[in-house]
């Protein structure tokens, strides 16, 4: 009787099973670990140089083509290399350290213009007073050189008084 109670419920355990095991089917998922937010530079205008203003900065380097003629390989005379060219690195790229024009600098939202070459032209009374301060200084420096000489002169006349008189007193000894 058992066995026949058994299969009589075999098919309801089955589909007690089936809807069991669908349901889990329909289970929702744990959501995925919140990740944190990436970030993303964003371009502030102003602050990039344009192509017209990157030479004014930073110099590119310098590639130069050179036409080869056809030519026997040295290592093997058994090949002929045909005409071609070949590049060559003249100069690398470098920061350009005398700009003959001006600079517009990237700040920020702010551009500030550098030109290092452009000085203001001094005035006349400018190089007038500066003009007097050297006549001046020329001046003075005559004036001290010609007291220096006098001097020089009157300790000269004097070592040659003192040279004279030494041998005299030696002798009187």
């Amino acid at each position: 009787m058992n066995t026949q109670h058994l299969l009589k419920l075999a098919p309801a355990l089955l589909i007690a099973a089936t809807l069991l095991g669908g349901c889990s089917m329909f289970r929702k998922k744990a959501p995925p670990p919140a990740q944190p937010p990436v970030t993303v530079a964003v371009p502030v205008s102003g602050t990039e140089l344009d192509q017209a203003n990157l030479e004014k900065v930073r110099l590119g380097e310098t590639l130069k083509a050179y036409p080869i003629n056809r030519y026997v390989d040295p290592k093997d005379p058994n090949l002929l290399h045909e005409a071609h060219l070949v590049y060559r690195k003249e100069a690398s790229a470098g920061w350009n350290l005398s700009p003959h024009a001006p600079t517009v600098v990237p700040l920020g939202p702010v551009l500030a213009v550098s030109d290092p070459a452009e000085k203001p032209a001094p005035t006349n009374a400018d190089i007038e007073q500066r003009m007097n301060a050297q006549t001046r200084l020329m001046a003075a420096l005559t004036e001290q050189n010609e007291t220096l000489v006098a001097e020089l002169a009157r300790l000269n006349r004097e070592l040659a008084r003192l040279r004279e008189a030494q041998p005299q007193n030696t002798k009187e000894k």
